[in-house]
């Protein structure tokens, strides 16, 4: 629908139609005369999306469940299979991570050599095992790690090449991640039982500093391991992935370099877990331990 108020339709044909359908929706929509395109007025306070932290990084994740092979190795979905299940979101899904100047400087040495290894901030860590690593794919916002998830963890900065123009570092490590889920059917919802969700993954990546510019250039993050617990699938509602049967699952990050470049009206939304789950206690998600401190004081004595 144009902000005038018109209705601009495209036809859906096939498995694979819906792109060609919304290419008629946007041709359709260039055709019309600049009256027609923007809005007489606008109703409601307008609130663009909020500028990322000044000097920092945005990084875009992407989540995507896996399969095995005959030879074990992991592999992507083929068709519309997932080990006998279709996902609901059988693609990678999208979210995201800020970080402030001062986190992104600590992963980088003051004098870097190569070999030399220092472990990454734990508050830092932390952030991104806990809101970087969250299933779109499997949750359906419906579950989320605990502030107290992180069972053992472990992340790592390598310097391997340090010269005066690049430092470059491998990022290493591994997490595993553990929170109460409830198993319940779908979709009238009656209680099943309560069962665990756990991520027991590795992390490897790489980051790239240039020293003329001041600035990161690369940060590319993958973690990749078994997912146990609950998860849904689609049509055929909730499911548990046990720890004989576990879901392959496996996540990429990288640097969003239109996250400072683009108008507010075009920038891309914060992660779910950063407007939502936060939306009143935003400094939780700078820091997980304020984040665990306030939730101990609210448990059951």
């Amino acid at each position: 629908m144009t902000s005038s108020g018109r209705l601009l339709e495209g036809v859906v044909q096939g498995p694979d139609g819906m792109a060609k359908a919304l290419q008629e929706v946007l041709d359709a929509y260039a055709k019309l005369p600049e009256a027609e395109r923007r809005p007489n007025e606008v109703d409601g306070e307008i609130k663009p999306q909020p500028e990322p932290p000044r000097n920092g990084l945005v990084l875009t994740i992407y989540d995507r469940p896996l399969g095995h092979d005959a030879k074990g190795q992991y592999r992507l979905p083929e068709g519309d299979d997932f080990d006998g299940l279709r996902t609901h979101a059988p693609h990678g899904q999208r979210s995201s991570l800020w970080l402030k100047e001062e986190e992104w400087k600590s992963l980088i040495p003051d004098n870097p050599a190569k070999g030399q290894t220092h472990k990454v901030a734990t508050k830092l860590a932390k952030r991104v095992w806990l809101y970087g690593l969250v299933p779109q794919t499997l949750w359906v916002v419906e579950e989320s790690w605990k502030p107290n998830a992180v069972r053992t963890g472990e992340l790592d900065a390598t310097v391997v090449e340090a010269t005066e123009k690049l430092v470059r570092l491998r990022l290493h490590g591994s997490v595993l991640l553990s929170s109460p889920g409830v198993l319940h059917t779908w979709p009238d919802r009656k209680f099943i039982k309560n069962i665990e969700n756990r991520y027991d993954a590795g992390l490897e990546g790489v980051l790239e500093f240039d020293r003329v510019k001041n600035k990161v250039t690369r940060l590319d993050l993958v973690a990749l391991g078994d997912f146990t617990g609950r998860w849904f699938a689609g049509n055929k509602g909730w499911k548990e992935a046990t720890a004989d049967a576990p879901l392959p699952l496996g996540f990429a990050f990288e640097i969003d370099h239109t996250a400072y470049e683009l108008p507010a009206e075009r920038r891309r939304p914060r992660s779910f877990v950063h407007a939502y789950i936060f939306r009143v206690a935003e400094d939780h998600y700078w820091d997980p331990e304020k984040w665990l401190a306030d939730w101990q004081k609210r448990q059951p004595k």
